[in-house]
């Protein structure tokens, strides 16, 4: 297939245990982002990709009850995992988003497979949405020659391999509507904060069988600072340095 979103997940978070599991307004926070990516209009097919281990069994029954694909790969190598998926499912161009980004936005997601097939990248991504609501995407044969480089099977972040090895073709698409730019705001969910954070947001903005718009989050967090406030202490962790076969 021409595009596919591949959504990385595992449940061994230390922070926040089972955080993509947790559930938001009677389903789990991993349902919602499913729900907000069947949105997308590009993208032929979704695929969580997740791990063999049994305590990420339940990700595994949350892709079957979705109707959806799921791959378990590798536990600790998220590059090789979701290139392998590529691979299976035959994808030629991946959108990865992580299950623990419950506002990745499918408008964007559509906006970043043109850029990126435009472009003819290996590797595109964006600037200027909140952190936690963007993608990235790939060229299937892109990701299958970073594999064959890398040194090490610690690619929980990945990006480095494409930008700073000068072996691939890469691409930034820049976001300047300012309905939604707002880099500094942070919408991913790694500590207890961010989980309030989200699920206070559901509480504003989610009626059951809506999918509430990225224009609404930066509005309702725009008008709220105390929103705001809660996890603007949080620091993002440093990714860590790629490292090439020599």
């Amino acid at each position: 297939m021409k595009c596919a979103v591949l959504i990385t997940a595992r449940l061994k978070s230390t922070r926040l245990p089972l955080k993509v599991m947790r559930e938001i307004h009677g389903k789990p926070m991993l349902v919602h982002l499913i729900d907000r990516l069947k949105l997308a209009r590009h993208p032929e097919a979704l695929i969580v990709c997740t791990s063999p281990l049994e305590q990420d069994d339940p990700l595994g029954e949350v892709a079957a009850r979705e109707r959806i694909q799921c791959y378990r790969g590798d536990p600790e190598d998220v590059l090789l995992r979701i290139t392998e998926a590529a691979a299976l499912f035959d994808v030629r161009n991946v959108i990865s988003c992580t299950a623990d980004n419950p506002f990745v936005d499918p408008e964007y997601i559509d906006r970043l497979i043109d850029f990126h097939l435009n472009g003819n990248f290996d590797y595109s991504m964006s600037d200027g949405l909140p952190f936690g609501t963007f993608a990235y995407a790939l060229k299937r044969e892109a990701m299958q020659k970073a594999c064959e480089m890398k040194s090490t099977s610690d690619t929980e972040v990945w990006g480095g391999y494409f930008t700073k090895s000068e072996s691939f073709s890469w691409g930034t698409m820049v976001v300047n509507d300012p309905d939604v730019r707002w880099p500094e705001l942070r919408l991913t969910v790694d500590t207890p904060e961010d989980f309030e954070l989200v699920t206070r947001i559901f509480d504003r903005l989610y009626r059951p069988g809506r999918v509430f718009s990225l224009k609404e989050i930066v509005h309702l967090c725009r008008t709220s600072p105390d929103l705001v406030s809660i996890n603007a202490h949080i620091m993002q962790k440093p990714a860590a340095p790629i490292r090439l076969k020599s």
